[in-house]
């Protein structure tokens, strides 16, 4: 072999020994307590530049500081939350047409306590009807020229209130007349029903008329000015809508509850919800749009309980709130949007109400007199004494102090005409009262 082979020949590299990856230990919890700054005495760790320094220095003042700071502004932030109102928690079964209605209070003026001073000073005319039953109901036309009233016989009589012609006797029914309504221009009384057949409702100087088979009727209410003529009627252990015509009348809605309703009134601003007062001391709510089968037999759509289990015999609504009169001696006014350990007498009318939780020692509310589109409650006692309220502040505009040896109020109604005073009619025994 050449030495030109041999030099040209390559000798094999030595091959480097492998080395595998070396892998980082797992840290353990002893690693992680290691990295942790110890507590030394006398000095404080600073996070940010990571070293001690003596607890004298000024960037441990500094540290100290911040950590004040933001615990300062902590409790701030905290003490501001609990200063703002909460929100309002509407309750779930609330239709949303109600939540979104709002309700605005206007303050009491001089004015309107000026409207109700004649109640008090001038003398009332008295309308006798020659009837030998107690009147049970009556009611003053939109114009307050006229008035109907009913007695717990059935006969029903019209008056004018403008002059002294004698009453006039009209076509009654059967039972005792528990309520009587203005629609429009139209009357409707309701009656309660003998042993021979149940309750219904007559339409006054009418031909139509509506019977509740085996049913008692209990109240009946119109509806707003600016609705449909409507007719919510409380009935042995349900809750009726019937349609209002000179011809005829025809139920579109009706509902099961656990209860007989005693009272109904429809919601101001909205012709298709309506309340009603059961006698089990529950005020509930209903919704003529809503399939009957929705409603709870016990709570409806939306249900809340007075301050005790007496019957609501008188309800009226207005915007978010609810005035109701029981057989507990008491007229409550209520706003359903606020809870239920606050809703229920969250607001009384009475006199006697200086403390909700003290029992009443007076004034049993009789009857209620509305006059809704006015923001007007009147309501009488026993103590025969009638009180007018503005329904959006609950202030007191003017107190009637009725004979005292006549006997207790037994019906009362209350219109507001804008190019008239007041008009107030209010019934004892079998006798009827006018203040104008």
């Amino acid at each position: 072999m050449s030495k030109r082979n041999q030099r040209s020949r390559k000798r094999p590299r030595p091959q480097s020994p492998t080395t595998e990856p070396t892998q980082t230990p797992p840290r353990t919890v002893a690693t992680n307590a290691a990295n942790r700054p110890r507590p030394i005495p006398g000095f404080v760790w600073d996070a940010e530049k990571r070293r001690y320094f003596p607890a004298t220095s000024r960037s441990a003042n500094s540290s100290e500081q911040r950590d004040k700071h933001r615990e300062t502004r902590r409790i701030q932030q905290v003490e501001l939350t609990q200063q703002q109102p909460a929100p309002v928690d509407y309750p779930p079964a609330l239709p949303l047409l109600l939540r979104q209605r709002s309700f605005s209070q206007r303050p009491v003026l001089s004015s309107d306590r000026l409207k109700f001073v004649h109640l008090s000073r001038s003398t009332p005319r008295v309308i006798n009807t020659n009837g030998q039953s107690a009147i049970s109901a009556l009611a003053i036309a939109s114009d307050g020229t006229r008035a109907v009233i009913g007695h717990r016989d059935g006969s029903l009589w019209r008056a004018d209130l403008d002059s002294s012609a004698h009453p006039v006797a009209l076509l009654g029914g059967p039972g005792e007349i528990v309520s009587i309504r203005r629609i429009a221009d139209r009357f409707i009384s309701a009656h309660l029903g003998d042993e021979h057949s149940g309750g219904g409702l007559v339409a006054i100087a009418g031909s139509s008329r509506l019977r509740y088979a085996d049913c008692s009727v209990f109240t009946a209410s119109g509806p707003p000015p600016c609705g449909p003529p409507y007719t919510a009627v409380g009935l042995t252990g349900r809750v009726s809508v019937a349609t209002i015509s000179n011809t005829h009348m025809r139920e579109v809605f009706s509902a099961q509850t656990k209860t007989d309703i005693m009272s109904t009134a429809f919601a101001l601003d909205n012709p298709h919800v309506f309340v009603g007062g059961g006698r089990d001391g529950r005020v509930r709510l209903f919704d003529t749009r809503v399939a009957s089968a929705q409603h709870d037999r016990k709570r409806g759509l939306f249900s809340a309980a007075l301050m005790s289990k007496s019957s609501v015999h008188g309800v009226g609504a207005h915007g978010w709130r609810l005035v109701a009169a029981s057989m507990d001696s008491g007229v409550r006014m209520w706003d359903v949007r606020m809870p239920d350990e606050r809703r229920s007498g969250m607001f009384a009318v009475n006199d006697c109400f200086g403390d909700l939780h003290r029992p009443l020692e007076i004034l049993s509310a009789t009857r209620l007199g509305f006059a809704l589109c006015q923001d007007l409650v009147a309501a009488a006692g026993s103590d025969n004494q009638i009180r007018v309220w503005s329904m959006s502040t609950g202030d007191k505009l003017q107190t009637v102090v009725l004979p005292p040896s006549a006997a207790a109020c037994t019906a009362i109604d209350l219109i507001l005409s804008p190019a008239k005073l007041p008009t107030l009619i209010y019934s004892q025994s079998n006798s009827v009262a006018c203040l104008q």
